[in-house]
């Protein structure tokens, strides 16, 4: 039975650039090799919820024992097993092999840029439609050749609003602590693609976590402001196991 909801907002600070790629619906003489997703309406770069959301997850069953045991059993598949913990908070869908069925407890939603980044953007003239060049070339071992290309990315120190709601059913097992390790764990990894070539590093910044038990939704009662314009230590500080 539903207990309550864990309302988690901020801000995604990107600390590098940022690339989460698109479509290119057109082949431009001269264009961009390599265009980030864009918001369909402002035409502006976004983090979808899905991007989030599934790194979240893959961090979280590289270091929970008993969901990366579940990823090697399922072959590379999302951990599926009940005692893991990737599934008791992301779900499991309902066709699995296992059997186990368990709806997720997250929702991810999309993030937006705030109305200080597109302002700082507009100010900019290297800076078009929230993203920057950035050229890159790829050489060849034996002869030096070159391959010259450039990517779109959203510049560093971009802020995006995000959302996450986290709810709680009377039988589960407290597991916030695990989603904020999570959220840890990505910053000190990276979102997007180039990784390893150095874009995707974020923080979460101006945190605001709220309750909302079913006194909310029933009476239109007001939530419980648990924390709020803090950074993501201080929200695992309050959530310690």
């Amino acid at each position: 039975m539903f207990k309550e909801n864990y309302i988690i907002q901020g801000e995604i600070v990107c600390k590098t650039g940022l690339h989460i790629g698109g479509s290119n619906d057109n082949i431009d003489i001269g264009g961009t090799d390599t265009v980030v997703i864009r918001d369909s309406v402002s035409d502006l770069p976004f983090i979808p919820g899905s991007s989030l959301k599934g790194k979240l997850r893959s961090l979280l069953e590289l270091s929970d024992k008993e969901s990366a045991q579940s990823v090697i059993d399922n072959r590379g598949k999302p951990a599926t097993d009940e005692n893991a913990v990737a599934a008791q908070i992301f779900g499991v869908s309902a066709d699995n092999s296992s059997g186990f069925k368990y709806p997720t407890r997250i929702i991810v939603r999309d993030s937006f840029p705030t109305e200080e980044s597109i302002e700082s953007w507009e100010k900019q003239e290297d800076i078009v439609r929230g993203t920057e060049l950035k050229y890159e070339n790829t050489l060849n071992r034996i002869d030096s050749s070159a391959n010259p290309r450039n990517l779109e990315r959203i510049p560093k120190g971009s802020a995006f609003n995000f959302e996450i709601v986290f709810s709680v059913y009377e039988e589960d097992n407290q597991n916030m602590p695990s989603l904020l390790e999570s959220m840890a764990l990505l910053e000190d990894n990276y979102l997007g693609g180039s990784g390893s070539r150095g874009y995707g590093k974020i923080i979460f910044d101006k945190i605001k976590v709220s309750k909302r038990g079913k006194d909310y939704y029933k009476e239109a009662k007001e939530e419980e402001i648990i924390i709020e314009d803090a950074n993501l230590a201080e929200v695992r500080e309050v959530f310690k196991a």
